[in-house]
């Protein structure tokens, strides 16, 4: 008897009152998880139209949801190609360290690392995968890029190599052309890119260096024909706007420079250097505002343009900002100990602040650095001679 009661307690306690209306189970409606592709997908729709956050959040998901490495590796190119190198060093990473023998990891995590301008890892994650297989044309690409990157020319013979294995690959060709051009070699790069277009007439980015190449050989006619190759190709290719840019002002066509450069930045949101070269065509105008508007935005992202923070400094200094060009000042130095004018303009900071001592040192760090012709040398002795006789 005492159990049938109890069953029935039990029972009564999970069923509504007598008379009452049972109260209504709400459904929640969840939306279905996406499938890999489908994020991707997404994810590029989102690239494509500006919005990177969600483009990176998603890609993000994806890559958790399959572990698919070709996934990860388009998720580390947007990074790279969006102004979140360090985030791609660390998407990267996490793959690099569980695979410790798959050479598609010390390639993409060595990508990352020059994205970031980190050489010296960079050299290390090469050798790495030149361990593994010495005749891989990746490994000799990415040695000789990053040799090239701490400001060491065997970066060349490297990058030979790359091109010797496999002289066919524009991607190759192309490392090799920039390093040359970066080095003054405007012929030989030119030569390197024509290599490129020979070996894929249908890759943009070949027929923007070529462009690039030419005019540094100032043939800007023949330079113009590449880079408008190149926008048919990929009509979203701001480096092309940013060398037709760079173009139109040697030609001292500031306006039409202005415009190439504004496409290329609204193109290219993220790319420093595209920001650097827009504030410069302001600059140029003394439209100031404006130049510091576009040099503030190339500073803040990753990697930021070095040129970029020594002209914000120097402006914000010719303005009396004096805060904020300590800032940039101090971290352009931090970034590179061997640009004089830094130095220099951080004196004149720390002089202003009166902080005497400060602004002394500065200015000897820049007499110990500037090149015996610069016209900047009989101002800083004259300020240290100065802040002596305050101090």
């Amino acid at each position: 008897m005492f159990r049938r009661f109890l069953l029935a307690g039990v029972l009564a306690a999970f069923m509504p009152a007598c008379g009452s209306t049972p109260k209504p189970v709400k459904k929640v409606h969840k939306e279905p998880k996406k499938d890999s592709k489908t994020l991707v997908a997404d994810a590029r729709d989102d690239a494509k139209s500006g919005d990177f956050d969600d483009a990176d959040k998603k890609y993000g998901e994806a890559y958790a949801a399959s572990q698919d490495f070709d996934v990860l590796e388009e998720w580390v190119d947007f990074l790279i190609h969006n102004g979140r190198a360090q985030k791609a060093v660390d998407a990267s990473k996490t793959f690099y360290d569980a695979h410790m023998t798959d050479a598609k990891g010390y390639s993409l995590y060595a990508d990352a690392l020059l994205a970031a301008e980190d050489g010296q890892k960079a050299l290390e994650v090469a050798d790495g995968l030149i361990d593994l297989d010495d005749k891989n044309p990746a490994g000799h690409e990415k040695k000789g890029r990053a040799l090239i990157l701490l400001g060491k020319e065997e970066g060349l013979e490297e990058l030979r190599k790359a091109v010797h294995f496999e002289p066919e690959n524009a991607t190759y060709n192309i490392s090799l052309g920039k390093a040359l051009f970066s080095l003054g070699k405007v012929d030989e790069a030119a030569l390197a890119f024509r290599s490129a277009v020979k070996a894929e007439p249908t890759n943009a980015d070949a027929h923007v260096y070529l462009g690039m190449a030419l005019r540094g050989q100032s043939e800007y006619d023949e330079a113009k024909t590449h880079l408008d190759k190149a926008i048919d190709l990929d009509a979203h290719n701001g480096r092309a706007y940013f060398e037709l840019g760079l173009i139109a002002g040697a030609q001292n066509k500031a306006d039409e420079a202005e415009q190439a450069l504004a496409k290329a930045v609204k193109l290219s949101p993220n790319d420093s250097q595209f920001w650097y070269a827009y504030g410069e065509i302001f600059r140029s105008t003394d439209r100031l505002d404006e130049a510091i508007s576009a040099y503030r935005k190339s500073v803040d992202l990753d990697p930021p343009y070095p040129k970029a923070q020594q002209k914000l400094g120097l402006l914000l200094v010719e303005r009396k900002q004096y805060d904020e060009a300590e800032v940039v000042l101090t971290q352009a130095i931090r970034r590179d100990k061997n640009v004089p004018v830094n130095y220099l303009n951080l004196g004149t900071v720390y002089a202003a602040k009166k902080k005497n001592q400060l602004a002394i040192e500065n200015f000897e760090k820049f007499l110990s650095l500037a090149a015996k012709s610069d016209p900047d040398r009989a101002r800083a002795k004259d300020a240290i001679n100065e802040l002596k006789r305050k101090h």
